[in-house]
């Protein structure tokens, strides 16, 4: 099959960037030609994953080029050019439009107080109306998410397939006990206190200052919260520490006694699939998409992020708790499951 594949950036990252290379991998695995048709292109990765690349970049200043770069999209006769086209940015000229996540429902969450971010939210809300509205298909990555695209946009619920977002098994994957030993070490975790990993390139959405109050009122000499992703604010509670950016998660994750994203909004949440397929536990809120996903072996949900309901949680945890191998395998999440599943949906 000859297959379109659109976003703002063909390059590593986190989120969508993530889920587009996923996409290009499991595609060509199965034999398809695969182009992408993007803003930012990194040529190396491009010839690594072995796709086409099309660099579509209107000499403009990022946010403008950016919606400059979706009007431009708009006018491709992709849907007549290619067997599939999916467009996992706000484009209406595919077959399907992915959405991991309504911007009207994360704007709801997250005050706005600059006029520039009012103006570029006013755009987004505009492209994402367009897209839900002409394309024939809509991907939602939870189910949560297509009942926001319902309620923000009127969207006919036929159009709408629910297909969870898949994970590279390949680099999320348990450890042996040698190996995770050697993990604690490295990152200075010991058996005398038990720690948490909260992963975020996006604090204020994702609840670090809930976090931080509720570690405040944890004993440090028992509990700690290793923070990996973008630089954290100080002053922050003693038992809070950032470990960078991390480009290797899986022995993060396999190292530490349990993941949390407390999120006040989230579409779904990679990060969370990603520890259970590592074997470690996760404490999330019900705003978490891939809540929807989790049973009581694997997860502890929380009706708010409150520092208060935290606190009472954290300290209820047990030591030793591991989640059964197989977690993507289980939910469809790998990304050959996820491939054919969009085929299956959409051909």
């Amino acid at each position: 099959m000859r297959i379109a594949l659109v976003h703002t950036s063909l390059a590593r990252g986190g989120g969508m960037e993530a889920y587009l290379l996923s996409l290009i991998k499991g595609f060509i695995r199965q034999g398809d030609n695969v182009t992408v048709y993007a803003c930012r292109v990194e040529r190396d990765l491009a010839r690594e994953l072995g796709c086409a690349a099309h660099q579509v970049r209107p000499l403009l200043p990022w946010k403008m080029r950016e919606f400059r770069f979706l009007h431009r999209c708009n006018q491709l006769q992709l849907r007549r050019d290619y067997d599939l086209a999916i467009g996992t940015a706000r484009t209406s000229s595919p077959h399907v439009t992915v959405c991991g996540g309504v911007h009207a429902e994360t704007i709801r969450h997250i005050r706005r107080t600059a006029l520039l971010r009012t103006v570029y939210d006013i755009f987004e809300n505009k492209y994402e109306k367009m897209a839900f509205e002409q394309a024939p298909h809509i991907m939602a990555h939870s189910k949560a998410i297509a009942r926001q695209i319902v309620a923000h946009y009127q969207v006919d619920p036929a159009k709408i397939k629910v297909l969870y977002p898949p994970i590279d098994t390949d680099t999320f994957r348990p450890m042996d006990s040698q190996d995770r030993a050697r993990a604690r070490s490295a990152l200075g975790i010991t058996d005398r206190r038990l720690s948490l990993l909260f992963v975020s390139c996006g604090h204020q959405r994702k609840g670090l200052d809930q976090l931080y109050k509720a570690f405040a009122e944890l004993d440090p000499k028992r509990y700690e919260l290793l923070v990996a992703g973008s630089a954290i604010t100080t002053p922050h509670p003693e038992n809070v520490r950032s470990i960078g950016y991390v480009n290797d998660l899986s022995p993060v994750y396999g190292a530490v006694d349990f993941s949390i994203l407390p999120s006040y909004y989230e579409p779904f949440g990679l990060v969370v699939p990603e520890s259970l397929q590592c074997c470690t536990p996760m404490i999330v809120t019900q705003n978490v998409g891939a809540a929807e996903l989790l049973t009581s072996k694997e997860a502890v949900v929380l009706g708010d992020n409150h520092p208060q309901t935290l606190v009472k949680a954290i300290r209820q945890l047990e030591r030793d708790v591991r989640v059964e191998p197989g977690f993507a395998g289980r939910h469809g999440l790998t990304v050959d499951q996820h491939i054919q599943a969009i085929k299956e949906a959409f051909c």
